[in-house]
């Protein structure tokens, strides 16, 4: 059977799901997709007052586009998975004060911590080593332009690499 969220949003859902777009690269980036993985994720989660806090952190992004409704379907095993979460993060947060957990507020909260994950393996990736010049042949080089493209698909050093191609092209 399907599940269906449905749910108003406002802006910081709107630049959550700008920002997931931009730094997840996972091939399926449908709506239903990166709320699936938005659940698993949440299951991991030891402490929701550490998310709610970091949602202060939060930019607007004025290049961000705004939608007033976000739509997901989602299986049987992401409801079972999703009902835990909402427990868990209404046991975390009555601390703060809640007494009702609102599907948008858990939405954004389900954002930001899937948003911070894939803050933290971008950081963690990037420092893993470095590389010198010489060492960079043209497989290396494929690999990295991929690597480059599926990381941070709008970045200044693909726009210049980019250019150089046009340009190359053009001779």
């Amino acid at each position: 059977m399907d599940y269906l969220i449905n749910v108003k949003t406002n802006k910081k859902n709107c630049v959550c799901e700008y920002l997931i777009k931009r730094y997840d690269v996972s091939q399926d980036m449908s709506r239903a997709a990166v709320f699936e993985r938005e659940v698993r994720e949440a299951e991991k989660v030891e402490d929701w007052k550490a998310v709610r806090s970091s949602l202060a952190g939060l930019e607007d992004i004025q290049e961000a586009p705004v939608f007033t409704n976000l739509q997901a379907r989602y299986g049987e095993e992401t409801k079972a998975a999703l009902d835990q979460v909402r427990r868990k993060m209404l046991a975390d947060l009555r601390e703060a004060g809640f007494k009702v957990l609102r599907v948008q507020y858990m939405l954004l909260l389900l954002q930001k911590n899937y948003l911070d994950v894939l803050m933290r393996e971008r950081t963690s990736i990037k420092n893993t080593g470095r590389i010198e010049e010489n060492d960079v042949d043209l497989p290396e080089m494929a690999k990295l332009m991929c690597e480059m493209m599926l990381r941070d698909k709008d970045c200044d050093e693909l726009r210049q690499i980019r250019r150089i191609l046009v340009e190359w092209r053009n001779r």
